[in-house]
Formats: structure tokens, C-alpha cells, sequence
């Protein structure tokens, strides 16, 4: 039984999650650290979700079940799980992970003995349907883990995976920002500014599988409009340029130059920051990405292939970080 007050929340969101849905909330509820609860937001389902919800929160106390009355985007979905937490700590889970037993005794562990750190993740695996391991992803790998901002704003600027995201979060720093951006990108974005707030930390084993499937969202919604439209309902009509809009958003227009003028003293490590956002523009998965971007317009089955080209420079790009951004660890 968790306390009134759990020192733990975890965020579930979910939308026609029933597919992995069972194995998941196993493993969350098998957790060796009990004192949580969870938060399950069923964004109006139309397959068996809510029942298997029902049934586990029937069964468990610890689990708080919501369900929509109607599909609210999967944006608006993560930050309303949010909102109704109550621990000191909170982690979003995803309807297809499994965790090992004491990962999250490992993390709030790790995230007690260090003041400093605003979130912990563990090394995650990226398994396929089967369960085979396709990679292994270490959130500190380019310097996340670094006491100075610069180095960790640096690092979060990289075009990388988000796993980090699926981490436990201090409740009182994430309560700080704006929660997940209302656009492509938006987990991004929210680690790009908790990076600026404290360092990451990281539980040295393999704890946290992350599943590729075919009915995970980035193989279900392959176009610009159709995966901003799983975010954001009714916000289809800045689909198009969206990788510019973003750029031009969150580097030209200034948000992450605010983001830094908010969080970082004025001095040489604010200057550093400015600094590794100019050299940001140099990421050439990134360019490539947007110069291919307008020709989505002429044939949109460039799509397919565009990402398939992206997610190859990506690779490139984890596994060589560049010299100029050292990480002192």
C-alpha cells in the first residue's frame, strides 16, 4: 500500500495501448519499490483498454484510472497525468515498456544521493516484438551527466533519442517548465530545458526496455500531419515545414536563448550555452533532414525514405561526439 502522500508518481498515458498493455502495468506494479502510485489516462480508447485498466484498478490500489470522454492529443494526454500527481518524484511510462523489478528503486535511489540531479534513467534496451535486442541507449553518453549547463544543454541539443524522458523527475523542477511542447518535438524540447535545471544520472545497468513494434506510434503515423495530429488535434494546419517551424521556433525565434537566459547566470557558462546553440546548427542529420523537408510537398512518399535517411545519420551522430563538447564527468 503506498503512503497518503506516495513518494512517487508514475504518469500513464495511453491511447489503443491493449496490445502490450498487460506486461507493462506487470512490470510496474512488480516494482520492489512500492511506495508510488499510478496514473493511468485513458485518452477516450476504442479497443479493450479500458477494461484491462478497470480490471488491474480494481485489483490495486496504488492505480488512479481516468478515462477521457474524448481524445485529447497525446500532448495534452502526458501533462494532464501530470497535473493530477502528488509525489515528490514523477515518471511517465509508455503502455509498451517493461520494467526490471528495481528499476525504480534504483533511480529514486540514485536521484537521493544526488541533490543536484534533476532525473535518472537507467541503460535502456531497444528489444523488438519478438524481444531480440536491437540497441542499447545510455542518456549520459554526450554529457547529461555534467555538473556545468553548457555541457549538459550541449548534449540535449544533439539530435538523439528521448529515453530520458521516461525517467524519474524531480516533481518541483519539472513543475518549473512547460511540460511537453504542443508540438513535434515536444519531448525534445522539455529535456533540453530540465537539462538547463541540473544534471541526469544514471543507473549503470540494464533496467528499461523500450519496445520497436509495428504499431508503435512512429510506424503507425509516418507523416508530418498525421503525427501531429496524434499530439495535437486540430493543429494539422502547421503540419507542413514542420522540422522549419521547429528550428525556426526553438533556435532562430529564441526560445532555447530564453530557456538560457532563464536558467543560467549571466557569466561565461551563459555565454558557453549561447555558444553550443550556434554551433547546434552545424548537426547535419538535422539540415539534411530540413532541406529535404520541401520536397515533401511534390511527393509525399519521400517521407518514408527522408526518415530512413534521418535515422541513419542519427545512429552516425551517437556514436561520435564531437571534441568540442567535452564532458566532464
Amino acid at each position: 500500500m503506498p503512503s497518503s502522500t506516495p513518494k512517487v508518481s508514475i504518469g500513464l498515458p495511453v491511447y489503443n495501448g491493449a496490445r502490450y498493455r498487460r506486461e507493462a502495468l506487470d512490470s510496474i506494479l512488480g516494482q520492489t519499490f512500492r511506495d508510488f502510485e499510478l496514473i493511468i489516462s485513458d485518452n477516450a480508447s476504442t479497443d479493450e483498454t479500458a477494461a484491462i485498466c478497470a480490471d488491474y484498478a480494481a485489483r490495486d490500489p496504488r492505480i488512479r484510472y481516468h478515462r477521457r470522454p474524448h481524445n485529447i492529443g497525446a500532448t495534452a494526454n502526458f501533462n494532464h497525468t501530470f497535473e493530477l500527481a502528488r509525489g515528490a518524484y514523477f515518471k511517465w511510462a509508455a503502455h509498451d515498456d517493461v520494467l526490471a523489478p528495481r528499476w525504480l528503486e534504483k533511480c529514486v535511489a540514485a536521484l537521493d544521493q544526488a541533490p543536484d540531479a534533476v532525473l535518472c534513467q537507467s541503460l535502456v534496451e531497444l528489444v523488438d516484438e519478438q524481444g531480440v535486442r536491437l540497441e542499447e541507449y545510455d542518456l549520459t553518453a554526450f554529457g547529461t551527466d555534467s555538473t556545468r549547463p553548457s555541457v549538459r544543454f550541449a548534449a540535449r541539443l544533439r539530435p538523439h533519442d528521448c529515453q530520458d524522458v521516461f525517467g524519474v523527475i524531480r516533481t518541483d523542477v519539472l513543475r518549473r517548465t512547460d511540460l511537453m511542447g504542443y508540438h513535434l518535438g515536444g519531448d525534445r524540447t522539455l529535456l533540453i530545458d530540465l537539462a538547463l535545471l541540473g544534471r541526469f544520472v544514471l543507473v549503470p545497468e540494464i533496467l528499461f526496455l523500450n519496445r520497436e513494434h509495428p504499431w508503435r506510434f512512429k510506424r503507425q503515423h509516418r507523416y508530418p500531419s498525421s503525427e501531429l495530429a496524434w499530439f495535437t488535434p486540430g493543429r494539422t494546419q502547421h503540419s507542413r515545414f514542420e522540422g522549419w517551424r521547429m528550428l525556426r521556433t526553438w533556435v532562430l525565434c529564441g526560445k532555447s536563448l530564453r530557456a538560457v537566459h532563464r536558467r543560467v547566470p549571466l557569466g561565461r557558462e551563459r555565454l558557453r550555452c549561447y555558444a553550443q546553440l550556434l554551433a547546434s546548427l552545424r548537426y547535419r542529420a538535422r539540415w539534411q533532414y530540413l532541406l529535404a523537408e520541401p520536397l515533401l510537398l511534390l511527393d509525399p512518399k519521400l517521407v518514408a525514405k527522408v526518415k530512413r535517411i534521418k535515422r541513419t545519420l542519427l545512429r552516425q551522430d551517437r556514436t561520435h561526439a564531437p571534441a568540442s563538447e567535452p564532458s566532464p564527468r
